[in-house]
């Protein structure tokens, strides 16, 4: 079986002596109604199937003792638990590869590399990372700031490992967990798993970085990729309309603040899903009109958080991902799932890829932030400092209760 460079680099002692000999591939069989009727368990190499049920009829390939460390070429190795939900969630589907090791074998991989760890594990650049006590007021979030738009970059050893030595240093210096995430295709982006502050402190550097090596040779490969996307764009763009549901409004109802080098969406709706909904919206038309988007395809994003706000910042920045990986403008947001307890939602963006020869290149979008959120519902409006009563002087848009105000890095 071909390498993977991702299992490679976190095993290297392992692999360079004995090699996975329990890998393999299989595709995962879906149903609609019965899921994969898989039992696993959260490991930190991913998902431990512990028993396969005989529907919907699992390929024999996977077994019960076997761990799912890669799904439709993404690593899953090493995610917490909210990662490997979110990753695994989002690729799930029938007939998607996954990759597999025995659980055996990853344990006698994992005290391999722990014997060639040096004696005085502290003197490493993570440690004091991985063994930190979190924050009473932050929780840890998760970011992930891609190569470039619909890119990935083929790296040769020499320049993955001075990628690799320069995170280490940024996590060590930033307090946080800086790794590169490769799939089949290359490298795909940097995630950042740390503080929100520590986050925000970090990224020029990661993006400093990004920036120097896309001067190098594999800036060559990127480019020769956004050819290809550019193509497919076109082609999408030529392609029969799909037809929009229903129940789906293309609306907009939003608009925009200026404040200084940065830009404000204000969304509303008559729901909190909806004006949800909008923000994302509201994004989108700002990096394109989306006069000119058609409704040609779809994508699906999920996301997490520990409260409201940061549930709409890793919406919006599942859609600004989207963009960044695969080109999609969405032109009109449904909302699928939402749970205002659990703070949990699922959402499909239609629209088309991104096509220059069609579409107007407006602002790119940097990053969501934290900064003056605030989701306003009928009685309260939420902010960073809290919830507090809504006065009438909050009230933008009187005959939509519910509104949202999302500052964006331009």
């Amino acid at each position: 079986m071909a390498e993977i460079p991702w299992l490679s680099a976190s095993f290297p002692a392992w692999c360079g002596s004995h090699g996975f000999s329990s890998l393999h591939r299989c595709a995962l069989r879906v149903d609609a109604e019965l899921g994969a009727g898989l039992h696993t368990e959260v490991t930190d190499w991913g998902y431990q199937v512990e028993a396969v049920e005989e529907l919907p009829g699992q390929d024999s390939a996977l077994q019960p003792g076997d761990v799912i460390i890669g799904i439709d070429g993404i690593q899953l190795l090493f995610l917490n638990e909210s990662q490997l939900q979110e990753t695994f969630g989002s690729h799930i589907r029938h007939g998607v590869e996954v990759i597999l090791v025995t659980a055996a074998e990853l344990r006698d991989a994992k005290e391999m590399e722990d014997e060639e760890m040096p004696e005085e594990p502290r003197d490493l650049a993570n440690y004091e990372l991985l063994h930190r006590s979190k924050s009473d007021t932050e929780h840890e979030a998760t970011v992930r700031i891609p190569v470039g738009r619909a890119t990935a970059w083929q790296l040769d050893e020499a320049t993955a490992a001075n990628i690799q030595s320069d995170l280490g240093i940024v996590s060590e210096n930033f307090g946080l967990m800086a790794r590169p995430l490769i799939s089949d295709k290359g490298m795909e982006s940097i995630v950042l798993t740390g503080l929100p502050s520590a986050i925000a402190k970090a990224r020029p550097e990661v993006v400093n970085i990004l920036n120097f090596y896309r001067g190098k040779d594999q800036s060559q490969n990127s480019e020769a990729q956004m050819s290809d996307i550019r193509e497919q764009g076109s082609t999408s763009a030529a392609t029969t309309a799909m037809e929009l549901p229903s129940h789906v409004k293309d609306v907009r109802q939003f608009q925009y603040h200026d404040h200084t080098a940065d830009i404000i969406v204000h969304s509303w709706g008559s729901s909190l899903a909806e004006a949800l909904a909008q923000v994302c919206v509201g994004m989108f038309n700002y990096m394109t009109p989306l006069e000119k988007v058609d409704i040609v395809g779809s994508v699906d994003v999920h996301a997490t958080g520990h409260d409201m706000l940061d549930l709409l910042y890793h919406l919006l920045d599942e859609f600004l991902y989207m963009f960044s990986t695969e080109m999609h403008i969405c032109r009109c947001i449904e909302i699928l799932a939402f749970d205002e307890q659990k703070f949990s939602i699922s959402a499909r963006g239609y629209g088309e890829k991104m096509d220059l020869k069609k579409h107007e290149q407006g602002t790119e979008i940097k990053a969501i932030t934290m900064h003056m959120m605030k989701i306003l519902d009928p009685k309260s409006m939420l902010t960073e400092e809290g919830r507090h009563m809504r006065q009438e002087e909050d009230t933008a848009m009187s005959e939509f209760p519910y509104e949202v105000y999302v500052l964006l890095d331009i």
